[in-house]
């Protein structure tokens, strides 16, 4: 089993509030936490997800002339640097032994670049469908030379850590489920769903696929009734990131 759970703020990006529920007018901007874990192993430490690429830092015009201008902003300083993440809770790039990368997209493979030997496990579709997609994420999310490990469907990577195979958000996006030792089953949906909002009342959001979304919440609702996990943790819920350190004391 996983002997600890960190979970790890890394800033936040701004989206249109169409983006996150579908049934919403365009124009206005919401702010979404963005976050990082890292999982601790016998076999050394496992990331999952990387945040935001550092072209972002103090950058929140990035997007300004295209077709994302006004729809998305980043909100990321040097503290949200996937080094200076790891960094607080005593870890340096070259600890980490693996990367599970939910998707390519911006706001969660930002910083694979900085991990030239671990390899970065990502669903085969995700890969073949992001690597030289300029639309789809800044190249720093999709560097098509890092050390991937390509898998396919749902995947137990070790003792505690399964990946789940849930595309819709992306084509090959993958939650995580998670066991530590001092806890029960702990749930990463990643953006699966955005937040508990669109999980429990089958919100449409941002999607590749919105039937493939719905079916993969859907999976994930009949995991959470079998398993009953301990947390449930979203991509992007900001009530959950505004009271996280309340709701988890066991995790840091």
């Amino acid at each position: 089993m996983v002997k600890k759970l960190y979970f790890l703020p890394a800033g936040s990006c701004f989206l249109d509030q169409s983006a996150v529920n579908k049934n919403l007018p365009s124009g206005k901007l919401v702010e979404m936490p963005v976050w990082c874990f890292l999982l601790e192993t016998k076999d050394g430490p496992v990331l999952v997800d990387s945040g935001m690429p550092d072209c972002f830092v103090n950058n929140p015009d990035y997007y300004k002339g295209t077709r994302r201008e006004g729809r998305l902003v980043p909100n990321m300083t040097e503290n949200d640097r996937i080094e200076n993440i790891l960094k607080v809770i005593g870890y340096d790039i070259n600890d980490i032994q693996i990367v599970i990368s939910s998707h390519l997209h911006l706001d969660h493979a930002g910083g694979n670049g900085h991990f030239k030997k671990a390899p970065i496990i990502i669903q085969k579709t995700e890969f073949e469908f992001a690597i030289g997609n300029d639309e789809y994420s800044p190249f720093e999310c999709r560097i098509p030379d890092l050390n991937y490990k390509l898998i396919e469907g749902d995947y137990e990577l070790a003792p505690g850590i399964q990946i789940l195979h849930t595309p819709g958000h992306s084509p090959g996006h993958q939650s995580v489920l998670v066991r530590t030792e001092q806890t029960g089953y702990v749930l990463l949906t990643v953006d699966v769903a955005y937040n508990r909002e669109i999980f429990y009342n089958d919100i449409p959001f941002l999607s590749s696929d919105t039937e493939l979304a719905s079916k993969s919440i859907s999976n994930m609702k009949k995991l959470v009734q079998d398993i009953k996990p301990e947390v449930i943790f979203f991509g992007h819920d900001a009530e959950q990131a505004k009271n996280w350190h309340t709701l988890y004391p066991n995790f840091l």
